[in-house]
């Protein structure tokens, strides 16, 4: 989520929990936001996007390959 409040400050993150006066937002550092909707200026919720970095240039085919046999195979442990 992307929250602008009233006063300019700018706040991305996800979603922690949302009623009908506040939305809770922890940041990529871990930050906890708690924010009165009166208070908010824009509200986005940014579907589809994520905090989480791309690594699709960072590992080759094999690579990823290997990776999802080695955590598939962490399944069988549990």
């Amino acid at each position: 989520m992307r929250v602008v409040t009233k006063q300019g400050a700018e706040v991305r993150g996800i979603r922690v929990n949302e009623d009908s006066f506040t939305v809770q937002i922890r940041d990529q550092a871990g930050k906890f936001y708690s924010l009165r909707k009166a208070d908010i200026e824009l509200l986005d919720k940014q579907m589809g996007k994520s905090l989480m970095p791309s690594f699709a240039s960072r590992f080759s085919g094999t690579e990823l390959d290997d990776l999802v046999a080695y955590l598939a195979s962490l399944r069988s442990e549990l």
